[in-house]
C-alpha cells in the first residue's frame, strides 16, 4: 500500500511540473481577473446570445484556456489507458 502511496505522490509531482498544468492554473487567474470577459460572461448567462458566445470563443485569452484545456484532457487520456493496462495485469495474474 506504501508502494501506491509513494506512486500517487510522485503522480502529483510530475503533474505538478507538467507545463500544460502550470499554464492553465496562470490563465486561470487571468481570466477571472479579465473585467472584459467576465463582462462578457455575465451578458451571455443571461441573454444566451449566441453573438457574445461567438465573442467569447474568440476571445484570445480563452482561446489560450480552451487549448490548455485540451492538452490536460489528453493527458488525462494517456494516465487512463496506463491505468487500464495494470489494471488488466493485476486481473491475469488473480
Amino acid at each position: 500500500m506504501n508502494e501506491l502511496i509513494d506512486k500517487i505522490e510522485n503522480l502529483e509531482k510530475v503533474l505538478d511540473k507538467n507545463s500544460s498544468i502550470i499554464n492553465i492554473r496562470k490563465l486561470n487567474k487571468e481570466l477571472k481577473n479579465d473585467k472584459k470577459l467576465n463582462e462578457l460572461l455575465t451578458k451571455y448567462r443571461e441573454t444566451n446570445d449566441i453573438n457574445i458566445k461567438k465573442e467569447i470563443i474568440s476571445y484570445p485569452l480563452f482561446k489560450q484556456y480552451k487549448s490548455e484545456e485540451t492538452e490536460i484532457n489528453y493527458l488525462i487520456l494517456e494516465i487512463n489507458s496506463k491505468l487500464k493496462l495494470i489494471g488488466n495485469r493485476s486481473k491475469c495474474n488473480l
